[in-house]
């Protein structure tokens, strides 16, 4: 099955195209029935064998973003608008799909304009891309086409849906929509193209700058939130905290390298004397977490200390809190796995490109013996490949003569079954 993905949830631009290939479905005496829904299911899940990734193609607004400490949803909206025509042709060509123009035949092709016109109306400058440089190619060999409807920003997830619509109309391919937290936890069984099956039950830890998540997963397409922050997102606070020490944006790889260049001498002496934060909730019965009093808790540090301690400290500051992030995260991932009896941990999102997350967590797996499967920092951020590894575990296709009606953005999807 060839799948081309479209991923525009906030502020990066991709376009993927991978082919997804299956083994011989194995023999069963019995389906087990807590894991798999119906025999379909089965082999469709089970003998995924291998993913050939023909093109996965990444366009990042962060420079664009940085200098508001953060994305907004109108500038993200615009520059997907922008991106996404030369991204696909680039997708196309490294794919060997982009193929010859088809000769213009009047009447069928000013009936497609009027279509894409509707369907694109509330994208002027993507409409005029389109009609340019899309319309006159030969509909690519792919079977589906699939998109992300959420969550994310809304106005950035509408591009990329209606996107979606215009190429299955004058392609006549399905769409199958995409939940972007699934791709995230998706994408941590691609192991250098092989696909790594985890054992059930598992438990995801889904890390990124708009959700932090545990997840138990008791068999494929089988999803329980079983913990979730209650404010701040970890990467939210990461952002948060570096803007407090006067960092760039996005934060968590600006507080890493900051804290690498913290000693130990002077932290024995000086800086872990005075600096010292909170774990919160760690301690909790439950599973969930919260991020919002660790990063005011730095706010008020700074402030105490004042500007020169802090730039003196600052090394000290962006240690600690990481080292604080990581403790809750990996002690609530730990009880979780040992309450439900976890066989596997999976880590995904972007935050999980954090060297010292990576660490802790293959740590804490190897300590309880379990099978840890953490995602390629490559595809730790957001891209599309995520969203066709998605696309194909759910195989919900929308007819093209439906999409324009049934698919549609969902900004504060919620992952379920």
């Amino acid at each position: 099955m060839r799948i081309l993905a479209i991923e525009t949830s906030c502020d990066e631009t991709a376009v993927a195209i991978a082919d997804f290939k299956h083994a011989p479905p194995p023999r069963r005496k019995k389906i087990d029935s807590q894991h798999y829904s119906d025999r379909s299911n089965v082999d469709y899940l089970e003998t995924l064998s291998s993913v050939k990734v023909l093109s996965n193609i990444v366009s990042s607004q962060v420079k664009l973003h940085a200098q508001f400490g953060g994305v907004v949803p109108n500038l993200a909206k615009r520059e997907h608008q922008r991106n996404l025509v030369p991204i696909l042709l680039k997708s196309l060509s490294e794919s060997k799909l982009l193929k010859s123009k088809i000769k213009d035949q009047s009447a069928k092709l000013q009936l497609k304009i009027q279509k894409l016109e509707k369907i694109l109306e509330r994208e002027p400058e993507l409409l005029k891309r389109f009609k340019k440089y899309v319309l006159p190619l030969k509909p690519p060999k792919i079977d589906a086409i699939a998109v992300t409807y959420g969550p994310g920003l809304e106005p950035a997830l509408w591009v990329g849906i209606n996107f979606a619509k215009a190429l299955s109309y004058i392609w006549d391919k399905p769409i199958i929509p995409a939940d972007h937290m699934k791709g995230h936890l998706y994408s941590a069984i691609l192991q250098k193209d092989k696909v790594v099956e985890p054992k059930f039950p598992a438990l995801a830890l889904l890390v990124s700058g708009g959700h932090t998540e545990l997840v138990l997963m008791k068999g494929w397409n089988k999803f329980k939130i079983v913990g979730e922050t209650l404010d701040d997102a970890a990467g939210e606070a990461f952002d948060k905290v570096a803007r407090i020490l006067g960092l760039k944006y996005p934060g968590g790889p600006e507080i890493s390298r900051i804290a690498e260049l913290s000693k130990s001498d002077f932290d024995r002496e000086v800086g872990l004397q005075r600096v010292k934060l909170p774990r919160p909730m760690i301690n909790s019965s439950d599973f969930n977490f919260s991020f919002s009093g660790l990063k005011t808790a730095v706010l008020y540090l700074v402030r105490d200390i004042g500007p020169i301690e802090t730039n003196k400290l600052r090394p000290q500051i962006a240690k600690e809190f990481q080292n604080a992030v990581i403790d809750v995260l990996i002690s609530k991932t730990v009880r979780a796995a040992k309450k439900y009896n976890a066989k596997s941990i999976l880590l995904g999102g972007g935050v999980a490109a954090n060297e010292l997350l990576r660490q802790k967590l293959i740590e804490s797996c190897q300590k309880l013996n379990l099978r840890g499967l953490i995602v390629e920092k490559k595809l730790s951020g957001d891209n599309a490949l995520m969203i066709a590894v998605t696309a194909y575990f759910s195989n919900k296709k929308v007819a093209p003569r439906l999409a324009v009606r049934r698919v549609g953005a969902k900004s504060n999807l919620r992952l379920s079954v």
